[in-house]
């Protein structure tokens, strides 16, 4: 009995023990409360005491939301409606004003609404339709557009070369791809143009394949130390498919062969499938090369190569366009390929050249010999050249910028003194964006460079084309990125395909309207003169 007695009361305490410890684990409501209202006491201290621009600490900069933006949550829903209102600047006038109506009768009609509705308007009429879609420049800059015109409007008797460089924003023949199917539509002209053995970024309007040796060189970025020389090239690179040489040869040594393969990119555009010759831009160093041009299996134009050939052009023909073309070297070593080209015999060629991570002040590190040979060749009507972004989050101080400009304004005049006949085209950066606390808004310095790059095109008597203004100006990126489909990439810096398209669009539209502007006086002249024949 005593032992039953003293088991049940150490089960009693044991159960008290438990009951015990079980209370003590239990958070009380009340203390959950303070707590929380400790820390959103400290937040708010902390809000209304920490500067409004934020405080750097190194590089980082460390920001809190001030308390008017904290308690001024509810304005977000009027954000995202504005947001989706402004997306379709991008359309047309006419489209714009039909949405906005559209979507203001479906919100309270109170004057702070009409007040936005008002402003979006007029930041449309303003920014894009007055300024953002016009191609600028001086008297002798258009004097040189007209140039470029008349050889437009002889195009179906000869080639129209068009250089297109950029950087990562035109990779995988962006922009220029649907730029070149306009112009081939309008005036004639087929084929890609010229492209370097080994891409950075694959066109989709191209589809080759090549052999496993071949390595690529680039003449900016980061260089490779084993060149000793600036021969790159028009495309600022040149591909092998043997090692650079070192000062001894052996000329017993066994031959190597390297090989590309081109088939049809057949979801390209049709004018850019076909093609009725290649042209193939190289030099040759220690050794005789032979060669082989192979349509569908039939071999079209063999020859070699002579050592020390500083430059040369290998041209084959087709009656047309094969499925297949394959290119094949053999030699105890590579020559230096600097790019091949797929072209029509007459009409539009526009060269898809993109520089990825160069802010264009490149040209003048160049062997200017071969640049200037080379260019020569390719005889260009036009050079496009699309920078400026790259510099962008780099700058950090005012006279950055001006140096760049000035480092620009160096380029856009070599490559005019090289090429005095040839019109050049420079298209500024685009919107890119950053994040400042919760929203993305326009790189801090991005105005600045795009002023110095125009300061620097219309200087040198080139033209200007304002992409920036053209996308809708400040802030307009966020824009591009939610619309539906997106036309903006997720890194608020790049076009999407979509995005690629929208702005060649809009730049081709000017350039046309021009043109039928040249066009229009051009016909007035020619009656004039026949007139005066009668």
């Amino acid at each position: 009995m005593i032992k039953l007695q003293i088991q049940s009361l150490n089960h009693l305490l044991i159960k008290k023990r438990e009951t015990t410890s079980n209370e003590n684990t239990i958070v009380k409501p009340v203390t959950t409360l303070f707590s929380l209202l400790g820390v959103m006491g400290l937040l708010f201290v902390m809000m209304s005491f920490f500067p409004d621009q934020g405080m750097l600490i190194g590089d980082f900069k460390l920001k809190f939301p001030t308390t008017n933006e904290f308690f001024a949550l509810s304005e977000k829903k009027d954000s995202v409606l504005d947001a989706k209102i402004d997306l379709v600047k991008l359309i047309d006038s006419t489209a714009i004003l039909q949405k906005i109506d559209s979507t203001l009768n479906k919100q309270k009609q109170d004057s702070i609404y009409k007040s936005k509705r008002d402003s979006i308007i007029k930041y449309k009429l303003d920014s894009i339709s007055k300024v953002g879609k016009s191609i600028q420049g001086n008297d002798k800059a258009f004097a040189s557009l007209q140039q470029f015109f008349v050889a437009l409007e002889n195009a179906s008797n000869k080639k129209v070369r068009i250089l297109h460089y950029g950087d990562s924003q035109i990779e995988s023949d962006r922009i220029t791809s649907y730029l070149r199917n306009q112009l081939q539509k309008k005036f004639g002209g087929s084929g890609v143009g010229l492209f370097p053995v080994i891409q950075v970024s694959q066109k989709w309007t191209l589809n080759n394949e090549i052999s496993e040796d071949w390595k690529r060189y680039t003449g900016f970025g980061k260089k490779d130390p084993v060149i000793k020389h600036r021969k790159y090239g028009a495309l600022m690179s040149f591909c092998r498919f043997t090692p650079i040489p070192n000062d001894s040869i052996l000329d017993e040594q066994e031959e190597f062969e390297g090989w590309i393969k081109i088939k049809k990119a057949k979801l390209s555009y049709r004018k850019i499938q076909k093609y009725a010759q290649v042209n193939i831009y190289l030099r040759n160093w220690n050794y005789k090369v032979t060669y082989d041009i192979i349509a569908d299996g039939q071999i079209v134009k063999s020859g070699s190569i002579k050592p020390k050939t500083s430059f040369q052009k290998i041209q084959a023909s087709f009656v047309s366009t094969p499925n297949e073309l394959e290119i094949k070297f053999k030699g105890k070593e590579s020559p230096d390929i600097f790019g091949i080209s797929l072209e029509g015999n007459a009409g539009i060629i526009m060269d898809n050249i993109p520089l990825r991570g160069s802010s264009g002040t490149l040209f003048t590190r160049q062997d200017a010999d071969l640049l200037k040979v080379m260019y020569k060749s390719l005889s260009p009507n036009m050079i496009i050249l699309e920078f400026g972004g790259n510099t962008v989050p780099y700058i950090k101080y005012k006279k950055q910028i001006k140096d760049y400009g000035n480092w620009f304004k160096q380029q856009i005049r070599y490559l005019k003194k090289i090429n005095p006949n040839t019109t050049i085209l420079v298209i500024g950066p685009g919107d890119m964006s950053v994040k400042d606390k919760t929203e993305f808004v326009t790189q801090p310095h991005l105005e600045a460079i795009r002023d110095a790059v125009k300061e620097a095109t219309l200087s040198s008597d080139c033209l200007f084309w304002d992409m920036y203004e053209g996308m809708g100006g400040r802030n307009s990126m966020p824009l591009w990125v939610n619309a539906e489909p997106a036309l903006g990439a997720s890194d608020y810096i790049h076009f999407t395909p979509k995005g690629a398209v929208k702005i060649s669009q809009i730049f081709i539209k000017e350039l046309m309207k021009m043109y039928g502007v040249y066009e229009t006086s051009n016909k007035k002249e020619k009656e004039k003169v026949n007139d005066s024949i009668r």
